[in-house]
């Protein structure tokens, strides 16, 4: 009777990689010298792609107030009363996420005027980032902080870290279970006793299909602002894992 080569059962393959997945790209390898081969042994290449569209569950609003004047001070200070009516607003919610930056004081010429100070105001500007997985929430306050003076600059849907690992891990299972199958059945044809993935590369993307956003239809609002309307989209999570099997009687 010909003895089988031992080999790690495929579920102990998927649980250490599956472990070390949250880095991408990733490459794992056995001690096994390819190079060197045992009389009847054989090197095979394989790779899959696992891919699967997730509908985006995290709302981004970026929001901008920005003045323009003759006087630097009362630019600066407009700027400073709205983003604090703005930031109290955003700490009387729950489940956003928020930051304020990119602060510009800066002049700016009159178009078709010499370049003198006489014929330059000055442009006043600071933004604020917000994003939430409730967006019925956070499309309340974007329309509240619309009111008080800031304009909106982008909004759009993307897919939360933590989705997009869950659904990346089980395309990574599906895809190494493929090769090894794929391996196994290569093996049966080939007349080899054992088929065992020797050599691994990972590598997981996601591609962005934006939502649909409209900014003028109507929600009921105890404020004169219509609420903003936006639809999650849906990103592509793909993962491709390449391998090298070795087969062996």
């Amino acid at each position: 009777m010909t003895n089988r080569t031992p080999r790690f059962p495929i579920e102990l393959i998927f649980s250490a990689l599956s472990a070390l997945f949250i880095s991408l790209p990733l490459q794992a390898q056995n001690t096994f010298d390819l190079a060197v081969l045992e009389l009847g042994q054989l090197i095979l290449n394989l790779n899959a792609t696992e891919q699967v569209s997730v509908e985006q569950d995290t709302l981004n609003v970026a929001m901008q107030f920005s003045v323009e004047g003759r006087d630097s001070t009362d630019l600066q200070n407009e700027v400073n009363q709205a983003i604090r009516e703005a930031r109290d607003i955003l700490e009387g919610t729950n489940n956003i996420e928020y930051s304020i930056q990119q602060y510009n004081v800066y002049r700016v010429q009159q178009q078709g005027l010499s370049r003198n100070p006489t014929n330059s105001s000055w442009r006043a500007q600071q933004n604020i980032q917000m994003q939430s997985m409730n967006s019925e929430a956070l499309l309340v306050v974007t329309a509240r902080i619309q009111q008080s003076g800031l304009t909106v600059s982008n909004m759009n849907y993307s897919l939360s870290g933590d989705r997009y690992q869950q659904h990346a891990d089980e395309l990574l299972d599906a895809a190494l279970l493929q090769l090894q199958v794929r391996a196994d059945r290569v093996a049966v044809t080939l007349g080899k006793e054992n088929a065992e993935l020797v050599e691994v590369n990972i590598n997981g993307s996601q591609n962005f299909f934006d939502g649909r956003v409209a900014m003028a239809e109507f929600r009921s609002l105890d404020t004169a602002m219509a609420v903003p309307v936006a639809e999650p989209g849906e990103t592509q999570v793909s993962v491709t894992v390449n391998a090298r099997a070795l087969l062996s009687p």
